[in-house]
């Protein structure tokens, strides 16, 4: 039996940036990896400037220089009905990158693996979680169809949105199945704006593109559940929205012999991300649409974070983890609640989300601050629940601006009840996190230093307020 500091599950980028991460600290880290074929995945492909800032930040900065990778300088929103463009460049002239997703994650896989203190176990996958307390972790895992047994202080479950280790750690999860999406590459030449994501938005379907390589561009069509290509082969007119020279290059594509890529979009929230001596990151924490872009980020974020509170509480596993579920919380219900939120915007088809389109547009273009803060939002600089409900406020009453104008007075009529009672869901959002970061300073300033002096017999509290 081996003893380690760490195990970490999943080789992919979450877990390559927490092996960098705690390693640095000096803790022995075994990365499982199961060795899946990552040059038929479609994910992680867009990388915006907080994300790349994290990764140079672990030490992976000759990785990052190294890529064969793209800018992005931010985004380009194609609306139609009207047909208008709106450009988001990210904050302060920063630039992120977008490249194929193995060129990505297996640089990441191969230098962290060189690492002083990493051990890379390839081609193997936990099988079983044995023990799982505040003493450590017991673990199985299985290479060559033999099984090992490992010992470790912490396990962290960095194996994707599915993740067989959270299942094993008895963590629920918040499931809901939104969509397929169809991944395909095209000449990146039949993009307007280059060094830009472009994001189609308003049509039969909603699809995000962006350039991966020199005269290469990703093209995801969103689609209903169910859909293949062969759905999109025959409805071709589920397209009509989009640029003709991008239509006929996705068309095209599905004729040649390579397979499109798919996957399911998903949100997917776990009911906590710790139990006993096992943390979640990434993916496997919380998932959501993948149209703002912010899953690596994401991730990267979360290895940060561990890294921190595992510095800071480093013979306090408990308080550790417990402060870094604190720390992750806000910024990643916020990212969620804003994928939820922004894609229905922009793929929902009734009478409310279209004046909701309408309210984007007209805040984008008649606000350069609203622009601005809603480009901070979408690449993960700006993470409070507070900011993402005020401006899904205006947007709202930028909608109903912009109504005005409208000359079909029952379309106005039939929009504004929608438009409205969509405003629910965001500030019950921010009103829940807002009470939730309350009751944590409560826990932190008051009751645990009163329980603390009450175990030491300082004082005598009541019952009530000493529970811990």
């Amino acid at each position: 039996m081996r003893n380690v500091d760490v195990v970490i599950a999943g080789g992919g980028p979450a877990g390559c940036a927490v092996a960098a991460a705690l390693a640095e600290l000096g803790l022995s880290v075994l990365l499982v990896d199961a060795g899946v074929d990552r040059h038929k995945q479609l994910s992680g492909e867009l990388l915006h400037p907080t994300g790349v800032r994290d990764l140079r930040s672990l030490g992976f900065g000759d990785v990052v220089d190294a890529w064969t990778s793209q800018p992005v300088r931010g985004f380009a929103v194609l609306f139609s009905a009207p047909e208008r463009t709106v450009v988001l460049p990210y904050g302060h002239g920063a630039t992120g990158v977008s490249l194929e997703h193995a060129t990505l994650t297996v640089p990441l896989l191969e230098a962290v693996a060189r690492r002083p203190g990493v051990t890379l176990q390839a081609h193997s996958r936990v099988t079983a979680v044995e023990q799982n307390d505040a003493r450590g972790v017991r673990l199985r895992f299985s290479h060559d169809g033999v099984e090992h047994t490992v010992r470790a202080r912490l396990l962290v479950a960095a194996d994707g949105r599915a993740s067989p280790v959270r299942r094993m750690l008895g963590i629920a999860e918040r499931f809901t199945r939104i969509s397929t999406m169809l991944g395909v590459t095209v000449d990146s030449a039949c993009l307007p704006h280059p060094d830009h994501g472009h994001q189609f938005v308003g049509g039969s379907v909603y699809a995000l593109a962006y350039a991966i390589q020199p005269g290469v561009a990703r093209v995801m069509v969103d689609l209903p559940l169910g859909s293949t290509a062969a759905t999109l082969k025959a409805q071709p007119e589920l397209l009509r929205t989009l640029p003709p020279a991008l239509r006929s290059e996705i068309l095209q594509s599905l004729k040649g012999p390579l397979a499109p890529r798919m996957a399911s979009n998903d949100d997917r929230l776990a009911e906590t991300v710790r139990r006993g001596s096992a943390v979640l990151v990434g993916d496997a924490a919380s998932c959501c649409h993948p149209l703002t872009g912010s899953g690596m980020a994401s991730c990267f974020h979360d290895a940060r974070a561990l890294q921190d509170a595992m510095r800071r509480h480093p013979e306090d596993l408990p308080r550790a983890l417990e402060r870094y579920a604190r720390e992750r919380r806000p910024a990643q219900r916020t990212r969620v609640a804003l994928a939820s939120a922004l894609y229905d915007a922009c793929a929902g088809q009734d009478e409310g989300m279209r004046a909701l389109r309408l309210g984007l547009l007209h805040y984008w273009e008649h606000s350069p601050r609203g622009a601005s803060t809603s480009m901070a939002l979408l690449a993960s600089e700006e993470s409070r629940m507070r900011v993402m409900a005020r401006e899904y406020l205006c947007v709202v009453g930028h909608g109903l601006v912009a109504m005005r104008s409208s000359r079909r007075q029952g379309g106005r009529l039939r929009a504004t009840v929608p438009l409205l009672r969509s405003v629910g869901p965001p500030l019950r959002d921010a009103v829940a996190s807002t009470v939730e970061q309350v009751g944590s300073w409560w826990h932190r300033r008051v009751r645990r230093p009163v329980y603390t002096l009450a175990r030491s017999g300082w004082v005598s509290p009541r019952r009530a307020f000493a529970s811990n």
